[in-house]
Formats: C-alpha cells, sequence, structure tokens
C-alpha cells in the first residue's frame, strides 16, 4: 500500500462491522445459488452495493450488470480456440474503468437508486492444486486426478481493501469461508485479488 493509498483509505468512512458481516452472508448466499445452477459456469463480476433503509440498517445486494456475460469469452489470440485467462479479462475490465471514457457511466451505476458500493467480487472456477517449478497455464486442468480439485471461488475486495473469499471443492458438501480485514502477504501475487483491489480503487475515486 503506498503512502497515497494510506491517505485515502484513511480519510474514507469505514465499514460498520454488521456490514462485514453482511458482505459475509450476500456472498455465501451467492454461491449457494450458483451451486444449485451447478458447475462449468461462467465467471461473474459483480459490485456490492449498501442500500439505506428507514431504520438505518441497510441492506446488501449484489449487481452484476458492471460488465457483459460474453466478455469471459474473448478469444486468446495466443492460444487457438481457447479463452483469454480469466485474470488477464479482470485486469482488462480495472484499466477501462479506471478511465477517463468510462467516468460518466460508472458514476451512474455506482450510485443508482442512491446506494453505496462496499466492494467488488469474482465468481469464478478453477482448478485447486500444487504449483510446481515450470508451471504453466493448463498444467493443472492436465494433471492426474488425484493432484488436483475443482473449486467454485467467490473473492471480493470490500473498501476497506479487506478480503473475503468463499471457497467450495467440488463434491463437498458445504464451502469454506474466509475473511482478511487487511490483504494478506499471499494475496499480493494472485491477479484475481490484484484486479479486484484495481477496481475497488477505481470504484473508490468515483
Amino acid at each position: 500500500m503506498t503512502t497515497n493509498d494510506r491517505v485515502n483509505h484513511a480519510a474514507r468512512p469505514r465499514l460498520r462491522p454488521d456490514t462485514r458481516e453482511a458482505i459475509t452472508t450476500i456472498l455465501l448466499n451467492t454461491e449457494a445459488t450458483a451451486h444449485r445452477f451447478g458447475w462449468d459456469g461462467p465467471p461473474v463480476l459483480f459490485g456490492l452495493f449498501d442500500h439505506a433503509t428507514a431504520d438505518g440498517m441497510g441492506t446488501l445486494e449484489v449487481d452484476p450488470s458492471i460488465v457483459a456475460p460474453d466478455l469471459w469469452r474473448t478469444p486468446d489470440p495466443r492460444r487457438r480456440s481457447q479463452h483469454l485467462p480469466v485474470p488477464v479479462v479482470l485486469h482488462r475490465v480495472a484499466s477501462d474503468l479506471s478511465g477517463a471514457a468510462a467516468r460518466g457511466w460508472l458514476c451512474d451505476w455506482l450510485h443508482a437508486g442512491g446506494r453505496t458500493c462496499v466492494g467488488v467480487g469474482l465468481l469464478f472456477e478453477a482448478w485447486a492444486g500444487p504449483v510446481r517449478p515450470g508451471y504453466r497455464r493448463g498444467d493443472l486442468a492436465n494433471a492426474p486426478a488425484h493432484q488436483r480439485r475443482e473449486v467454485r471461488v467467490i473473492a471480493a475486495v470490500d473498501t476497506d481493501l479487506g478480503l473475503h473469499r468463499i471457497v467450495r471443492v467440488r463434491g463437498v458438501d458445504a464451502p469454506h469461508v474466509g475473511h482478511w480485514p487487511r490483504l494478506p502477504g499471499w494475496s499480493r501475487q494472485r491477479g484475481i485479488v490484484t484486479g479486484l483491489c484495481r477496481l475497488v480503487h477505481a470504484l473508490r475515486s468515483r
């Protein structure tokens, strides 16, 4: 985190504890909905929004309308018949939304109906397993079954730069829930998390 990041982070209102708990709840509900539809689904990028209510408590919602669903099927020019990796597409989205051309649309989307953005998340499926020296994209997908697991992941970064993660292993009844109030060191090497952080910075600047 840079000095400017620390200043901007300190100047913003902190999320309430009940809001952070509500983020975990809505992410669990989102994963459960995806689970009912089965596996082999496309990635879904979404914003997390707080709507103020008359009693001052507020309610959270997920809005996946930030990008078109077919964006994740962008062809990879280097690999015939394959799509661009999810982290690459995510960073492209972050770059596009950080630009001046997206400012008007993004402001309207963020504040529609008086809502407040409290984070951004991505639901995706992947292979998990030990990453060996010399790893190349696709190695886990082609590894022996005992060396890999298929997982559905929801990763989200809130506007306090906290990380939330829901992971369900295929064939397992319940997902694993993780929350870190500050980004853990290992997350800074993950393309998904760094892409979500870039998006949060873009959204917070609007």
